[in-house]
């Protein structure tokens, strides 16, 4: 009888645990949001949303249809915003899926903290994706134009992003939760990629506008924006923006130019890049030291140059460390004139000496301005390629 009781119960117990997926949603029933975007408007938030077409996944090939549809709304909370948006849509928007979050400059230049509150909040929303700043346009503007490549706009500014960052080091990617982290963190900063519309933008939202071998508007990284607090300060142009991501250990390869002692150039591809940052705290004052080391090949000679003199390389290396002090401290010095510490230097302060750092955080900005970084590079030129001598020194004079 006890079996039978007990047996009894673990049907119930089992029966109550498989309820069936209560929040099951239908595929049919969904809009699926790639990307999204937040401008200021009258003193409201105007909420952009690009959602995948999914009658391009449905027609056959040959069949020309745009493959995203952008919706908009406005109100006074971005929550607001969402619903009404319900009101332009037969589907419920699906936001777990985005790639990428644009605000516009002029929402940056306000303050983004507000708009990020819904988004962390928000249960729909995961944390993971990209976020940049529409540079000289609105994010609804940005959001509409139509790319190459990819179908889906919000794929290639998030595949553009990643290429740059990995290939220039011009890029910097940095999440939703990361950006929130960044700007919480007493005495800190942070940067945020900003991309820009080349062309006139009314032209790039018809799917013309990739029907041709070289589209009349495109999108394009262009610098870094300098986030103090929650509102955008300045801007990191395409040098400066490759500095930051050096002194910040985040660039894996890049290249560059230098010159050669009788004219023309030679080109060096940077395989190996890292940096290390650590604050020495002396007589009650920070000292920060920035150690960098690269390792380069040489990509192309266009100067009549010998590549097998150790003098030769010896000269490289020294022209390759003054290239780099000179873009590093001109980083550093713009940032501190913005008092705003991109580079965790009063992190690294916190970890040589927290009781120090507990006096100082509250008005770390005036310390940061003052401060004179310690620049130590070891750079060196080991590669020439599959070629040992230049073609140009083979030629007759």
């Amino acid at each position: 009888m006890k079996s039978c009781i007990r047996l009894t119960a673990c049907l119930l117990t089992i029966v109550l645990l498989l309820s069936g997926c209560w929040s099951r949603r239908e595929l049919n029933d969904l809009a699926i949001a790639e990307g999204v975007g937040i401008d200021i408007t009258d003193d409201q938030f105007e909420l952009t949303v690009q959602v995948v077409n999914p009658g391009t996944v449905t027609k056959a090939k040959g069949e020309h249809e745009i493959p995203v549809i952008v919706y908009s709304s406005k109100g006074v909370t971005l929550n607001e915003a969402v619903k009404r948006l319900t009101s332009s849509i037969s589907r419920k928007i699906y936001f777990a899926h985005i790639r990428i979050l644009v605000f516009s400059e002029e929402l940056a230049k306000k303050g983004i903290v507000n708009s990020m509150d819904y988004l962390m909040r928000g249960s729909e929303f995961r944390s993971d994706f990209d976020v940049v700043i529409a540079r000289e346009s609105s994010a609804k503007e940005l959001l509409s134009v139509m790319t190459p490549l990819e179908k889906v706009p919000a794929n290639y500014i998030f595949n553009a992003l990643e290429a740059a960052k990995k290939e220039w080091t011009s890029g910097v990617t940095i999440k939703l939760d990361q950006l929130s982290d960044a700007l919480v963190t007493p005495g800190k900063s942070t940067v945020i990629s900003g991309i820009q519309i080349v062309g006139d933008h009314s032209v790039g939202t018809s799917n013309k506008n990739i029907g041709y071998t070289k589209p009349p508007v495109r999108l394009k990284y262009s610098g870094n924006a300098i986030i103090k607090k929650d509102k955008l300060v300045g801007w990191l142009n395409e040098y400066e923006s490759r500095a930051y991501s050096v002194i910040n250990n985040k660039a894996k390869r890049s290249s560059l130019h230098l010159a050669c002692p009788d004219g023309g150039n030679i080109g060096i591809d940077a395989a190996t890049i890292k940096t290390k940052i650590y604050a020495v705290v002396k007589n009650d004052k920070p000292e920060i030291f920035i150690e960098t080391r690269v390792e380069g090949d040489v990509s192309d000679v266009e100067c009549k140059i010998d590549l097998f003199k150790v003098e030769t390389l010896e000269y490289l290396d020294k022209q390759y460390v003054e290239f780099a002090k000179l873009n590093m401290g001109k980083t550093i010095k713009k940032a501190q004139q913005l008092g705003a510490d991109i580079f965790g230097f009063g992190e690294a302060v916190h970890r040589a000496d927290p009781k120090y750092w507990n006096k100082v955080k509250n008005n770390w900005e005036e310390h940061f301005k003052q401060l004179e970084p310690h620049l130590k590079f070891d750079m060196k030129v080991r590669g020439t390629g599959t070629m040992g001598d230049s073609v140009v020194n083979d030629l007759k004079e």
